[in-house]
Order: structure tokens, then sequence, then C-alpha cells
């Protein structure tokens, strides 16, 4: 081998001997910089699964947000036993469980420097079953920065100071000094959680008079010969336009991803529910689940819907009602004819008559 070509693998080897070093060297960097965030007095010693309810509050005056765990689900109880975003909830534990404080001081005086008396803190309590304590916080009404939040144990006075933004896992966003937990934030506000692949029946029916009358009706009829294969099917025999099997899998995306805009009091009058004027109805896996709506609100900007899969009622935007509210049209598949522009199938929705809602 030639000199020239001896130096030249040399330095290519050289290059990559640094780039190995400098590798090692950043991940060690980073393992260190883990390391020290972990370090610091844990201020919490309990198993997330233990956790059957957390209680959220400012002060004696404020009623507490209270979450409970009911046959593995986590409910709002403080607003009606609706359903909870188990994310948020999952978060706010494990959040607690990694935090590591770092003393930032020690005595009563220092209380009202970091917001943490008992009278303008956030409490936190995590109970076990039969109520049993397993975790009294008080957060800080004052930041440390945008980063951090100040902690103390309940009864105890060692303030301090955790990396993360407590306040906001707890739905607070606004001005510290002034904000109260709220049971909305807890809110699962999701009408539908629907496995595509499960779903093998969709229906929508619009009342006329005493008569429901379906506007939509798609089902997955399986291949006998090869059950792995599946297409959907218009269920009402006068519709012989081809379907298209995409514009079904994105409704049931749609229907995934639509959001209520609350939660409301289910024994509320006004909503139209008692003789409910739309039902769309979702098979999945022999199971069905009915989401039902009155007519348009008195203000005209939302529906009040009711599922079946919890009995909470819901407002629901006009504008998000609207992408439910379609019929079997909704599902043609766009055609050319020879010598003419592809023309797609009208986006109208199935009629769902104006107005103010009846009383229920």
């Amino acid at each position: 081998m030639k000199p020239k070509q001896i130096l030249i693998l040399g330095m290519i080897f050289g290059v990559l001997a640094m780039g190995i070093l400098l590798k090692t060297w950043v991940r060690f960097a980073g393992e260190r910089e883990n390391s020290s965030q972990r370090t610091g007095a844990a201020l919490a010693n309990f198993d997330s699964a233990k956790v059957e309810r957390i209680l959220v509050s400012r002060g004696a005056e404020t009623e507490p947000v209270e979450l409970a765990r009911e046959n593995g689900v986590w409910k709002v109880k403080s607003l009606w036993n609706a359903p909870a975003n188990s994310e948020k909830v999952d978060k706010l534990i494990g959040q607690l469980i990694l935090a590591r404080g770092e003393l930032r001081g020690t005595g009563k005086e220092l209380f009202k420097d970091f917001g943490i008396d008992d009278t303008d803190s956030f409490s936190i309590k995590c109970l076990g079953t039969g109520d049993v304590p397993l975790l009294d916080l008080r957060v800080g009404a004052k930041k440390d920065g945008a980063g951090g939040s100040f902690i103390r144990k309940s009864g105890s006075a060692d303030v301090y100071r955790v990396e993360g933004d407590l306040p906001e896992s707890l739905g607070i966003f606004m001005d510290l000094e002034t904000a109260k937990p709220s049971g909305d934030f807890w809110v699962d506000l999701r009408l539908f959680n629907l496995d595509p692949e499960k779903v093998t029946k969709i229906q929508i029916y619009l009342a006329k008079g005493t008569e429901q009358n379906m506007v939509a009706g798609l089902v997955r009829e399986v291949d006998p010969k090869d059950p792995a294969q599946s297409t959907w099917k218009f269920l009402r025999q006068e519709m012989r336009l081809p379907l298209d099997s995409d514009k079904v899998v994105k409704f049931i995306a749609t229907m995934n991803s639509v959001r209520a805009e609350k939660v409301v009091a289910p024994d509320g009058t006004k909503y139209g529910l008692e003789k409910p004027v739309w039902q769309l109805i979702v098979t999945e896996n022999n199971a069905k689940q009915i989401l039902k709506s009155g007519t348009k609100s008195a203000e005209g900007d939302c529906y009040y819907v009711k599922s079946s899969a919890d009995g909470s009622v819901f407002s629901l935007k006009s504008s998000f009602f609207d992408d439910l509210n379609v019929d079997d049209t909704h599902f043609v598949k766009e055609v050319a004819l020879p010598g003419f522009a592809k023309v797609p199938p009208k986006e109208s929705g199935t009629g769902l008559p104006d107005g103010p809602a009846q009383t229920s």
C-alpha cells in the first residue's frame, strides 16, 4: 500500500475514533444531567396503582375537585361523575412520584415568600383504599421562573423547589395569585374512543314525527373466503351508488377527534333529550354506543348530546355537530363520467331542524 493511501486511511480512522469518543462523552454528559435531575429529596413514596382518590383545592373556602377511580376508570366526582381524562391524571401522579426537591428554606415565617401557606397554596391529596393518606402536598402560588415550582408536605416547614410546572398539571394557567382549581380541566371531552378495526356498523337516525328514519346506514361485511378482508356496504337497499370505504374510515376518525365544549348537569332542562331528534349508533365488537341530540340550542351555538357510554351530557359546538350530522351521500365514491370532470357527492347534512330545544 502506498504511503499516501496509508495516510488517508489513518486520517479516516482518526476521524472515526474522535466521533466515537464524542458520542461517548455526550452520552456520559446526558447521564450525568439526568442523574443530577434525580437528586434531591423524594417528596412522594407510593405506588401509582394504589391511588383511588385525588383531591385538588386551594384554601379552606374552595370546594375541592375530586377525582376517583371506579372499576379502573377515573371519574370527576365533583362534576356529576363525568369521565376524567386519564392521561392528565396519570401525568399528575407520575410527576408527583418522580419529583425531587431542593431545599430552599425552613420555617413558617418564609411561607408568604413562596405563597405556600395553607390559605394561599394549592393542595394535592392522594388517597388509597379506605381513604388511607398516600400524599398531602402544598404547591406554592409563586413560581421560580418558568421551569420550577415550590412545594412542601402538609405539616412540614420545609420548602422545596422542584422542576416542572405543577400548577399547569393542575389546570392552572392564569395568574396563580387568583386562580382556583376547576373540575372542567379534568373532564374527558371525547364522545367516542373507537378502534376502527372493530367498528362493524354505523347508523344515523333523524326523527320525523314519532318515527325514527335512518338517513345513514353502513355495515362492514367480512369476506367468507378471507376473514381478514372486509368491505363496507350501505344498509339501505335503495343506495345503489358505489361506497368509498376510505370515507368511512375518515368518518370514524372524525368521531374520535370531535371534542365536546363542556359537561353539563345531567338533570338540566331545555336539552331536548327526552325526545331526541337525532341519534348516532355505532356498533363495536357487538356493543352499541348511542349518541343522542335534541334540536339546536336557543342561543343557536350548540347542541346538547348524551352518550350511552356513561350517561354524561355535553354541550357540543354546532360546527362539530355538523361533522357528525351526515347522510349516506357523504360516503358515496366520487365518480368521473366519460367526457366529464369528476363530480363529488353533496356534503350536506341530514337536515336536522333548528330552533329551541325541547324541555326535558
